[in-house]
């Protein structure tokens, strides 16, 4: 068996490329740019200060959090299947706003034309309403 150095810190000034496994135990912050081939497992914090790009696949076991935007360019899906309540529902009309509010927090969606809309839910009158209003 081979014995690996260990090394309490590494700094890299330069450009470093990993073509098979990085495995950080503790956190890990990435100031410019991080190119893994292989994997990369953190088991602490991953904090990038740029940007970052996964051409495939990203797995998450947890909660994604973001203080701004989370971008899809075709689909946010969420896997579980919904369950429909026991009660029956009450018939709602959908509310469209138009214009709306500027910086509205909702979902993004693109219609069949192109356009950009923004759905949410208008409880104002007391009862959820499902609401959409343009970009």
């Amino acid at each position: 068996m081979i014995s690996l150095p260990t090394f309490d810190s590494i700094l890299v000034t330069g450009n470093q490329t990993i073509n098979q496994n990085l495995q950080v135990n503790g956190n890990q912050t990435v100031g410019v740019d991080l190119q893994v081939n292989g994997s990369q497992t953190v088991a602490g914090s991953l904090q990038i200060n740029a940007s970052s790009s996964i051409v495939n696949h990203l797995g998450v076991g947890g909660v994604i959090e973001a203080g701004d935007s989370v971008k899809a360019a075709t689909q946010l899906m969420a896997l579980n299947q919904p369950t429909l309540p026991i009660s029956l529902p009450v018939l709602q009309q959908l509310r469209y706003y138009n214009p709306g509010v500027a910086g509205q927090p909702g979902l993004v969606l693109t219609g069949t034309a192109g356009n950009q809309y923004i759905l949410f839910v208008d409880e104002s009158s007391g009862t959820p309403h499902l609401a959409i209003q343009p970009v």
